[in-house]
């Protein structure tokens, strides 16, 4: 019975045909929603151009933040000032990071603070060509300048050490 219900239901749709004015309604409708979606952009080239902002973005923002070295020499220049090479300086940034990764934060507050110490006193009696002069040190300096070394060696030792 369903069977025969859906038939003749089917035949009579069939054979009924629309007014002319909302079949070209209809038509306008369709055109407009044709045109306004090849103006969107589609899902495959949002995507592909939210990829290639991100593979901009985040290169510029690790370019963006500032060296570990800077916080301790200042500069590049300063390490060129007194002898030494932007690899030197490459060199000490590589060391640093490595340093804040296997360090605590506080650990590595605390050891830049030295650093920092150290290096202003080694600039002071370390000529152009890069020879650090420890004989200019007062008894005072030379004896503070021990103190911090021995102060970063626990730092160091864990960094080269990884524990």
């Amino acid at each position: 019975m369903d069977k025969q219900l859906r038939d003749e239901l089917l035949q009579h749709a069939e054979s009924l045909k629309p007014p002319p004015e909302i079949e070209s309604r209809v038509y306008l409708s369709f055109q407009n929603d044709f045109g306004q979606k090849k103006g969107r952009l589609s899902m495959k080239k949002r995507l592909v151009s939210g990829i290639v902002a991100v593979a901009i973005l985040i290169p510029t923002a690790a370019l963006a933040t500032p060296y570990l070295a800077d916080q301790i020499f200042g500069s590049p220049e300063a390490i060129k000032q007194h002898g030494g090479s932007q690899e030197d300086y490459q060199e000490i940034e590589g060391f640093l990071q490595e340093a804040k990764g296997k360090l605590t934060e506080a650990e590595f507050e605390e050891f830049s603070a030295i650093m920092k110490q150290i290096v202003d006193m080694k600039m002071k009696v370390t000529d152009t060509n890069g020879v650090v002069h420890e004989n200019q040190f007062s008894a005072e300096e030379l004896k503070q300048f021990k103190e911090l070394g021995e102060k970063a060696a626990p730092y160091f030792a864990k960094v080269k050490g990884g524990k």
